[in-house]
């Protein structure tokens, strides 16, 4: 077992509020805001109104950090695209 599955492990039994606060003790603010900016481009390529161009502006992140995402995305059985399509999945059932 990895460290990711150790730790993905330990904390799955916590509520959102401990998963916050443990992940808040464990990241300096620049890892945060980068995981954050991370998801967003994540966010932003899967709703597909925005080029990658654009994200990258917008973001202000590399053309290369964008481009990564955009290749998890099309890469089969990616975990990151089943969440984004329950989160969006979600979004649209709750309106």
């Amino acid at each position: 077992m990895n460290d990711i599955e150790k730790i993905s492990k330990l904390i799955s039994g916590l509520n959102k509020h401990d998963i916050n606060k443990f992940l808040n003790e464990i990241l300096t603010t620049s890892e945060i805001e980068a995981l954050t900016k991370r998801w967003r481009i994540m966010q932003m390529l899967a709703g597909g109104k925005c080029t990658q161009r654009e994200i990258a502006a917008l973001l202000g992140v590399s053309l290369c950090k964008v481009t990564r995402g955009a290749k998890i995305l099309k890469t089969p059985n990616s975990i990151t695209k089943k969440i984004l399509e329950r989160e969006n999945h979600g979004k649209h059932n709750s309106k």
